[in-house]
């Protein structure tokens, strides 16, 4: 198959209690007595080794299609999913981002992710996807910007602006669409276009 022979004998994966691995021509197989043999090859192998196994612990899948968004592919992790494209490249995903970014239809509505998740001042976190940014804060929980709400909130410097963090998802206001914040909110209409209120 893809995989080819080893390249390696049996190891113990570093940081990752009872895991073992073995390295193949076209990838690695991953073993725990929780998560099975999973295989990992190709961009998504590349960014896992990156992260490096303990981050998020071990595969609990072999590499699957992205429901919703056929050119994609993923792997789930322990701890997050690595998701890839040929658009995007290999990003991850986890914790109350990629639980808001499904809740939301995930890649079949927002795309895919194209970043790693980020640290925001204060302790918050960001991640950006084809079509939308999610911020989290334990404040604030996680919320969506996206479309020309997104645009004016990041010309206008976001979360460290005056803005802050959202504190809502978008949703309709009168005519438009509204995004609030921490400092504020931002209006659309299609006669005004997006205006920063603080």
């Amino acid at each position: 198959g893809f995989l080819g022979l080893p390249k390696s004998d049996e190891q113990d994966v570093s940081g990752v209690a009872g895991g073992k691995w073995n390295q193949f021509v076209g990838g690695n197989i991953y073993w725990s007595a929780t998560t099975g043999a999973r295989e990992m090859h190709g961009a998504i192998l590349v960014k896992y080794l990156a992260l490096g196994p303990a981050a998020f612990g071990l595969p609990t899948t072999d590499e699957t299609g992205v429901p919703g968004y056929a050119p994609g592919r993923k792997s789930e992790l322990v701890g997050a999913t690595i998701y890839w494209s040929g658009a995007t490249g290999a990003f991850e995903v986890h914790g109350a981002i990629r639980d808001k970014w499904l809740t939301m239809g995930g890649p079949a509505v927002f795309g895919m992710p194209t970043s790693d998740e980020q640290d925001v001042s204060g302790g918050a976190k960001w991640s950006q996807f084809q079509g939308v940014n999610i911020y989290w804060s334990a404040a604030t929980g996680a919320r969506e910007v996206h479309g020309a709400i997104l645009a004016k909130y990041i010309e206008y410097g976001g979360p460290a602006s005056a803005l802050g963090l959202p504190t809502s998802d978008e949703y309709s206001s009168g005519s438009g669409r509204r995004s609030d914040f921490v400092g504020g909110y931002i209006y659309w209409d299609a006669s005004g276009g997006a205006q920063v209120v603080i």
